[in-house]
C-alpha cells in the first residue's frame, strides 16, 4: 500500500504542469545573478556611463586597480595566505581528525564539545590576544601571523569533518592492510588518504575561501600597503566622501573570479565530501 502511494505521488510530480518547476526555479535564478550582473556592469561600461547595457565594453576600470591601486600586490598577497592556510588547516586537520575518529581517550567528548562551542566564538575576540602574542613573537606586519590566524580559527570546524569523513572509512580496511605488514602510518597513507579525497578537497576549499575573503585579520595584523591582501584593498576604494564604482566593481569581480572559477572546477569533489561527512559514521 505505501509503495502505491509513493508511486502516485511520483506520477502527480511528474505529470505537473512545467511551469511550476521553472518558474520558482527562474525567480531565484533571477535573484541570485542581478547583482553579478550589476557589478559586472559599472565593471565594464565606460565611467560617467547609465547604461544599463555594458556597451562599449571597457577595461579602464580593471587597469587602474590592478596597477594605480596595487590591486597586483594585494592578489599576490591574497594567493599566498589561502594556499598557506589550505595546507596548514588540511594537515593539523588530517592528523587531529584522525585521533578523534579512531582513538578513544579521556574527555574525548568534552574536546569535541569544546571544537563545536569555540565555533560561536567571533573572530573580533580573538583580535587583542591574538595581537599581543604576534607582538611578542614579533611577527605583526607579516604575512605569517595572518595565516597562524586564519589556520587556528579554521582548525576546529576542519578537525570535525576530517574526523567525520574518517569514520565512514571501514576500520576493517586498516586492520588489513596491518595484516599484510603495513605499520599504521604507511596503511593509512596507502589505504586511508586515497579514499579522504573528496573529504581533503572540501575542507581545504572551504580553509581557501576563508582566508581568501577574510577581512579582519588582515586589517589589524598587516600595517605596510604591499602586505595588504584584495578584502582590505576593496576597503581603500571606499573613500570618506565619494566612491568610485568603477574601480570598486573591477575589484570585486577580481576578488570573486578566481573563487568561482575553483569552484566551479571542484563542485563535484566538494558536493561529495560535504555529504560523506555529513553521515554518520
Amino acid at each position: 500500500m505505501t509503495t502505491l502511494t509513493v508511486t502516485g505521488k511520483r506520477r502527480a510530480w511528474d505529470q505537473a504542469p512545467r511551469w511550476q518547476i521553472h518558474l520558482p526555479l527562474a525567480l531565484y535564478l533571477l535573484f541570485t545573478l542581478v547583482p553579478f550582473y550589476w557589478i559586472l556592469l559599472f565593471a565594464l561600461r565606460p565611467a560617467g556611463s547609465t547604461s544599463l547595457v555594458p556597451w562599449p565594453i571597457t577595461f579602464e576600470h580593471f587597469a587602474k586597480v590592478w596597477t594605480e591601486r596595487s590591486f597586483a600586490t594585494y592578489f599576490q598577497n591574497s594567493v599566498l595566505i589561502g594556499i598557506a592556510t589550505l595546507v596548514l588547516t588540511t594537515l593539523v586537520a588530517l592528523a587531529g581528525g584522525y585521533a578523534l575518529a579512531r582513538f578513544d581517550f579521556r574527555a574525548k567528548k568534552g574536546f569535541m564539545l569544546a571544537l563545536l562551542c569555540s565555533q560561536f566564538v567571533p573572530g573580533a575576540l580573538l583580535l587583542v590576544p591574538l595581537f599581543q602574542i604576534f607582538a611578542e613573537l614579533r611577527m605583526i606586519n607579516s604575512l605569517g601571523s595572518v595565516i597562524l590566524a586564519e589556520t587556528v580559527f579554521q582548525l576546529p570546524l576542519s578537525m570535525i569533518l576530517i574526523s567525520g569523513f574518517i569514520k565512514n572509512v571501514p576500520y576493517a580496511l586498516e586492520e588489513a592492510a596491518w595484516v599484510d605488514g603495513c605499520g599504521r602510518l604507511r596503511a593509512f597513507r596507502v589505504v586511508v588518504l586515497p579514499l579522504l579525497r573528496p573529504g581533503l578537497v572540501a575542507v581545504g576549499s572551504f580553509a581557501f575561501v576563508h582566508a581568501w575573503n577574510h577581512f579582519l585579520f588582515a586589517l589589524m595584523f598587516l600595517s605596510d600597503q604591499e602586505k595588504q591582501t584584495i578584502p582590505v584593498g576593496l576597503n581603500t576604494l571606499m573613500g570618506a566622501d565619494s566612491v568610485d564604482l568603477g574601480a570598486l566593481a573591477a575589484g570585486g569581480v577580481i576578488a570573486a573570479v578566481p573563487v568561482v572559477i575553483v569552484f566551479a572546477y571542484i563542485q563535484k569533489w566538494l558536493i561529495t565530501g560535504f555529504s560523506a561527512g555529513a553521515v554518520k559514521g
